[in-house]
């Protein structure tokens, strides 16, 4: 009898090598919920295979196989994770943002993170912009991104659909494969009679239940991607919205290059009056500085010329003098 259980524990964990090796690319509990949307891999689903058990009141083994494909999953409703991208341009910006956060609450939704910065004194165009990512239920996801897209001057969208039934069905076989093997060593554990064998059973028992958390917590990252859609939306307030070209004619392009042109001179023009005026300051002080090394300057420079002039009419009247005491000596 003895031996029948041994025999049926080597059977248990010799079955156990193969749901190891087959999930051997599966231990990474710490993957968060993007690595999921974005490049999650499994390995091939589970091949079939069987496990005796034995009973402690006889040397019976009866063996019970299990294929992954008798697993109840359907495949026939796809998990999809889908996620956009939003980028809008205004002039009403915190209208338009409280609009925003009110579309997104209208249809269940909720925001997952949000960042906002702010403008400068120095330009006179608005420069506030605000990144928010939202999650939204997948079954107003359509309707949420038909309202949203329509709330304001739209100049970037992307969708991305992402089909991850096959690695869902993969993971539950696991999920389903792990508990039976854990129904199992339960079902023996309470009739071994050696110490070492419960102590080999308890091991292999935690380990079945390390890989079920593990695989449980990656069933319920990929959940709520499906079940909520990810919308990342960028905000960024303008001084003016600019038309898109593809829908202008030739005469319209004209006329917005021309508006464009002295837009920006009186911009410039605004932009520097700010800068000089707020400046001014600064170039009184520096005016002052300079006037006054000016000034110094100029009159370094009259003195020095006085001294010049000087030393130039005494050297005429020297010349003089010896001219005039050369001619007495010579009378």
């Amino acid at each position: 009898m003895k031996k029948s259980k041994i025999i049926a524990i080597a059977a248990v964990l010799l079955s156990t090598v193969q749901i190891v090796s087959c999930s051997s690319s599966y231990k990474s509990s710490d993957m968060n919920s993007m690595d999921v949307e974005r490049d999650y891999m499994y390995s091939e689903p589970l091949e079939a295979y069987s496990f005796g058990t034995a009973y402690a009141d006889g040397s019976e083994v009866y063996e019970e196989t299990y294929e992954s494909g008798s697993v109840n999953n359907d495949l026939s409703q796809r998990k999809i994770i889908k996620s956009a991208s939003l980028q809008f341009q205004t002039q009403t910006y915190d209208d338009f943002v409280k609009a925003m956060e009110g579309c997104i609450s209208s249809y269940g939704g909720y925001i997952e993170s949000s960042e906002q910065y702010g403008n400068t004194i120095y330009s006179t165009n608005s420069s506030r912009s605000s990144y928010i990512t939202a999650r939204i239920p997948a079954d107003n996801y359509e309707r949420f991104m038909s309202d949203a897209c329509n709330m304001g001057t739209l100049t970037y969208r992307s969708e991305s659909s992402n089909d991850v039934t096959m690695n869902y069905v993969d993971v539950e076989s696991h999920i389903n494969a792990l508990e039976t093997e854990y129904d199992a060593l339960i079902e023996i554990l309470e009739k071994a009679a050696s110490l070492d064998d419960v102590i080999q059973l308890q091991s292999r028992i935690s380990e079945v239940n390390y890989q079920l958390d593990t695989y449980k917590s990656q069933l319920r990252k990929y959940d709520d991607l499906i079940s909520y859609c990810t919308v990342r939306i960028d905000i960024n307030e303008v001084y003016r919205e600019v038309p898109l070209e593809s829908t202008m004619t030739f005469g319209e392009k004209i006329r917005n290059g021309l508006e464009e042109t002295f837009i920006d001179i009186g911009e410039d023009f605004s932009e520097f009056s700010i800068w000089f005026i707020t400046s001014l300051p600064y170039i009184i002080i520096w005016a002052v500085i300079i006037a006054a090394a000016v000034i110094i300057i100029k009159k370094l420079y009259i003195k020095g010329k006085k001294k010049r002039e000087i030393r130039q009419i005494e050297k005429q009247l020297k010349q003089i003098n010896e001219n005039k005491n050369s001619n007495q000596e010579n009378n």
